[in-house]
């Protein structure tokens, strides 16, 4: 998938946006609770340090937009230390399967080598698509970018939105789509780089192989291959758009299962994106499927991480709040004494 210029600076300005945007609100909602707490301390001149502590980590821990939380490169809840704790779940998920797991990975190589045999045929009746029906020729480049810019945009508007509604969900959610999208895309890109499989348009230029040639790794970097080869003859499997849809839609149907219509239409539209593919004769069924999977496994983790890592810091907090016998010196400006806890 090669964006163009207008694409990647559309892409980026919607992340820096939406990133501007949370952490003013950050900014903002950090400057209030610390008002809050000096009003309160001026009413309450006896306390101990302690105390002031636990009231400011109570009032900042209500607000979603802490600097603990996004923006922190330490803390579990950070954008970024939660990515790289990301793929390193995902790298080593294989290592931990269960017989389930395994079960449903065999499944899943089953039906990759089913559709790889049916390859051929599946794409002669999806290029056709758009010359038999006007409906398929005009929906069907629209919603592919769904699979890209498209994707990207809805993601950051939801966020944006979220952001400036105060709406909680719908910001974590968003970042979180960032996250399966990232990582999805990490892993979609190394295995395009492994198999260099043809796409159903270059095969017809060039090999003429039915599926599509597969020439190995990192062939597009070959210099001994013909020149006139573009990208497109190296990066089919899997589909990256197909991996991109699926896992904004899986966050965002995880995240609202509680609404119903949330899941069917994500998972619709994702379908949909993965379809048009094959329509648009970009992708063979075995890359829209493969990528399908990829999407849907990476959102899926991505979620059960940030479920995990506020459950354990909830639990953490929960044990911490519990009351400890001790017997402390507390001072305020020339006033001494002992706080007695039991």
């Amino acid at each position: 998938m090669i964006f163009s210029e207008r694409k990647k600076l559309i892409i980026l300005t919607g992340i820096i946006a939406l990133f501007n945007i949370v952490n003013s609100c950050r900014i903002l909602a950090f400057q209030s609770s610390i008002q809050d707490i000096d009003t309160v301390n001026t009413k309450q001149p006896f306390y101990s340090v302690s105390d002031q502590n636990k009231a400011t980590n109570q009032k900042l821990s209500d607000n979603f937009y802490k600097t603990d939380s996004i923006f922190s490169f330490q803390s579990q809840k950070g954008y970024i230390p939660s990515l790289y704790s990301n793929f390193s779940e995902q790298m080593l998920a294989p290592v931990k399967f269960k017989t389930k797991q395994w079960l449903i990975t065999g499944a899943a190589i089953g039906i990759t080598a089913l559709l790889l045999h049916f390859d051929n045929d599946i794409d002669k009746w999806a290029t056709v698509q758009k010359q038999k029906h006007e409906w398929v020729n005009k929906s069907s480049p629209q919603i592919t970018l769904f699979g890209s810019v498209y994707g990207w945009s809805t993601v950051a508007t939801i966020g944006l939105a979220s952001a400036v509604f105060k709406k909680e969900k719908g910001v974590q959610t968003s970042l979180l789509a960032t996250q399966a999208l990232i990582t999805s895309g990490a892993w979609v890109q190394l295995i395009k780089h492994f198999t260099g499989r043809e796409d159903p348009s270059a095969s017809y230029i060039y090999s003429k192989k039915p599926g599509g040639k597969w020439w190995g790794p990192f062939a597009q970097y070959d210099q001994d291959l013909p020149v006139y080869k573009s990208v497109t003859s190296f990066d089919a499997f899997p589909s990256g758009h197909t991996a991109a849809a699926f896992s904004i839609a899986t966050v965002f149907a995880t995240q609202y299962s509680d609404i119903k219509a949330v899941p069917i239409i994500s998972y619709s539209m994702a379908t949909l994106v993965g379809i048009s593919r094959l329509t648009e004769h970009a992708h063979w069924s075995s890359d829209v499927f493969v990528g399908a999977l990829f999407g849907y496994v990476c959102g899926k983790e991505v979620v059960a991480h940030y479920n995990k890592t506020y459950c354990n810091q909830g639990k953490s907090d929960k044990s911490n709040s519990k009351v400890k016998k001790e017997l402390t010196l507390i001072q305020e400006g020339n006033r001494a004494g002992f706080l007695l806890k039991w």
